[in-house]
């Protein structure tokens, strides 16, 4: 069974058994009617491709998008680690290098001290030891004190105070040394 459904520019033939349509130009339709309604499909093609190429660029264009946002929400963190782990190593090794200037610091007032040089110094001065007879008597405050160690706290590192100490005896000894 089939069903024939006529047009004035074409006849549809449906075929039950395969389901399909077939389409047979009318036999009565003139050249241009023919013309116009093949310029029409044309048309139709072109519009539904012209759609289609739309949609697909707009998918497009949003699946870069959305692959660009998690990109960016991928990398801002790591930016941001790497980062911080750059300035943790610049600290790092600027605490370094002020340990070492502690330390050479350290050394420094720890040759000053030096009674050996200090007498060396005396005698180059023109002063001189005192006769087994002689008593010395220096006259010293009740506050004063004697300071043989300073100890830093290793888990805190070398206090404030110890290091202040340390420059202002360096510099006052250069400052002397210079006069």
């Amino acid at each position: 069974m089939s069903s024939v459904k006529t047009n004035e520019f074409y006849t549809e033939v449906y075929v039950p058994l395969t389901r399909q349509v077939y389409e047979y130009p009318a036999l009565n339709i003139s050249e241009e009617d023919r013309k116009k309604e093949e310029h029409e499909k044309e048309m139709k093609l072109i519009r539904k491709a012209a759609r289609s190429r739309a949609f697909e660029t707009i998918i497009a264009v949003g699946l870069i998008m959305f692959v660009g946002v998690f990109f960016m929400l991928l990398i801002n963190p790591q930016v941001g680690l790497a980062e911080l782990a750059k300035d943790n190593s610049d600290l790092k090794d600027d605490i370094a290098v002020l340990k070492r200037n502690i330390l050479d610091s350290e050394e420094d007032v720890n040759g000053i001290t030096d009674m050996d040089s200090i007498r060396a110094q005396a005698l180059a001065l023109g002063m001189q030891d005192p006769n087994t007879n002689q008593v010395v008597i220096i006259p010293m405050p009740e506050d004063d004190k004697l300071v043989t160690m300073i100890s830093y706290d290793e888990e805190f590192g070398i206090s404030e105070e110890a290091y202040n100490s340390a420059v202002e005896a360096l510099t006052n000894y250069y400052l002397e040394e210079e006069a």
